[in-house]
């Protein structure tokens, strides 16, 4: 049998969309109002930015243990598989690509483990086109092997913008800094902010008075992107951001690019960045051999 695709919740595929991808995806934890939830399991995205708007506790997230590593792998062990890719959210901000670790380097599943260092707490549609790109190559008959070295040689080219409402949920969790946020709020100031690769810190990268004028800043380099790279794929989420969506569907219009989709940013990424985010992520697409 061909090798397991595992992700964490982190790279907003759906349950069921996963199911229908035929991968496997590890649940992080959603702490809100006290109660202990599984990502995208035992709460939708938008239940959980609905009741996080409504909440006056700041909800916090935690990764999933390596008891819950050692059941994930058990259970694709038993489904016939005997190696797998991990494409975890970045190492920086979570122990759940060290816990992998812990757990792949004893196990007798051979897991491949792989740090995104995209996608993470600051939105994830990254980490989830990454995931994508590896069942292309396993669709396409690519081995482990070479599925794996394709993975970390596209590591920097997947690409995460991200423009939140304000920077109160980055700053109260610890993701940047409190001046910037006090700042901004001073000022009227929008930023776009993204993590940066090698180091996993959060940049502001784009700064902008009012939606259109921030969107536009900052799909300048999305755009610059696909021009260099004709056919990657794109993909927005949201925790809402309505006055935002428009602006960034006008930039995309014309442009060479594979719709990956649209939809809510996950339980987990909406912790820290708020609501009423968006998200663009892209990234270029797997070339199949012929």
């Amino acid at each position: 049998m061909s090798f397991a695709i595992i992700t964490d919740s982190t790279s907003d595929i759906s349950p069921a969309r996963a199911q229908e991808l035929g991968i496997y995806v590890i649940p992080l934890h959603v702490i809100i109002e006290g109660e202990d939830l599984l990502d995208q399991v035992q709460i939708t995205a938008q239940e959980y930015v609905a009741r996080m708007a409504g909440s006056e506790q700041l909800p916090h997230t935690s990764q999933p243990s390596a008891g819950e590593f050692k059941a994930l792998f058990d259970r694709v062990l038993a489904d016939g598989h005997d190696s797998a890719i991990f494409i975890s959210l970045c190492s920086e901000w979570s122990a759940c690509y060290a816990n992998a670790c812990q757990v792949a380097d004893t196990h007798e599943l051979d897991v491949r483990c792989i740090d995104s260092r995209t996608g993470s707490r600051t939105g994830s549609a990254a980490e989830g086109l990454l995931v994508e790109y590896a069942l292309a190559m396993r669709e396409d008959g690519r081995s482990l092997d070479e599925t794996e070295a394709q993975i970390r040689a596209t590591l920097p080219d997947a690409h995460l913008l991200l423009i939140p409402r304000t920077l109160e949920n980055l700053v109260k969790n610890g993701r940047a800094p409190k001046l910037a946020g006090q700042l901004t709020q001073m000022l009227n100031i929008r930023l776009a902010v993204s993590p940066e690769w090698k180091s996993g810190e959060i940049k502001a990268i784009k700064k902008g008075r009012g939606a259109k004028r921030i969107v536009a800043n900052t799909m300048a380099d999305c755009l610059a992107f696909l021009a260099e790279h004709p056919g990657s794929s794109v993909r927005v989420l949201t925790t809402g951001a309505a006055e935002e969506q428009e602006p960034v569907s006008q930039a995309l219009t014309g442009q060479d690019y594979v719709d990956a989709g649209t939809g809510p940013i996950g339980c987990t990424i909406a912790t820290h960045v708020g609501v009423d985010a968006i998200a663009i992520s892209y990234c270029p697409r797997y070339q199949p051999i012929h």
